[in-house]
C-alpha cells in the first residue's frame, strides 16, 4: 500500500470514528484523544491530517454533502440529460447517504455549536452559501427549461429546499417515524414540477 493510499485510509478511519463519537456524545463532549483511541491511532496521526478538531468536523460535513453537488454538476453537463430524474435520484441518495454517514447530524451539531466556535460558524456560512448558489443555478436551469413551475425565485427555492433538508433530518433524528424520503415529495411540491405530455 502506497503512502497516499495509507494516508487516505487513515483519514477515512478517523472520520468514521469522529462521526460515531460525535453522534453518540456530541461534538463538545468528544475529544481528539477519544477519536484517535477509538480509531486506533495516535494524536500525531490526527494532526498529520487535520489542523484542529474544528477543521475535522468541517471536513466530515463537507465531504458528506459535497458529493450531491458534484452529481448535480455532472447532470448539467450531460448531453442527453433528464434534470428532473437526475434531481430526484441524486436527492434521494443525498438524504439517505448523508444521514447514514452522519454528515446531516454533524451539520446540525456544527450549527448548534457555531456560536462557541467562530471559525466553524464562518466556514459553515461560506459553505452553505456555496451550496445555495449552486442549487439556485440548478433550479434556474430547471425553470428555464420549463420543468419548474413555481413563481418563486430560484434562490428562494434553494433556500427553502435547504431548510427542508435540515428540518426533516432533525425531525427524523428525534422521531424515526418521520421518513427522510418525505423531503423529496415536499421539495417537488414546492418546485411545482410541470407535467410533460408524452
Amino acid at each position: 500500500m502506497g503512502n497516499q493510499e495509507q494516508s487516505q485510509q487513515t483519514i477515512q478511519k478517523l472520520m468514521r470514528s469522529g462521526v460515531e463519537l460525535f453522534s453518540r456524545h456530541g461534538y463538545s463532549n468528544t475529544s481528539i484523544e477519544q477519536i484517535v483511541k477509538h480509531a486506533g491511532y495516535s494524536k500525531g496521526g490526527f494532526y498529520a491530517h487535520f489542523p484542529s478538531k474544528e477543521e475535522f468536523l468541517l471536513k466530515i460535513i463537507k465531504d458528506g454533502i459535497d458529493f450531491y453537488f458534484d452529481d448535480l454538476k455532472s447532470a448539467l453537463e450531460q448531453k442527453d440529460r433528464n434534470l428532473l430524474e437526475n434531481f430526484q435520484d441524486y436527492s434521494l441518495r443525498l438524504v439517505n447517504e448523508a444521514y447514514e454517514q452522519g454528515a446531516s447530524l454533524l451539520l446540525i451539531q456544527g450549527c448548534l455549536n457555531s456560536n462557541e466556535l467562530p471559525r466553524v460558524k464562518e466556514r459553515l456560512v461560506t459553505q452553505m452559501e456555496e451550496w445555495r448558489q449552486f442549487l439556485t443555478h440548478f433550479f434556474q436551469v430547471m425553470k428555464d427549461e420549463g420543468i419548474v413551475g413555481s413563481p418563486l425565485e430560484a434562490r428562494t427555492l434553494a433556500t427553502a429546499s435547504m431548510a427542508l433538508f435540515n428540518g426533516i433530518n432533525l425531525q427524523h433524528f428525534v422521531d424515526e417515524r418521520i421518513q427522510l424520503e418525505e423531503m423529496l415529495t415536499v421539495i417537488l411540491e414546492l418546485l411545482q414540477i410541470k407535467k410533460t405530455e408524452s
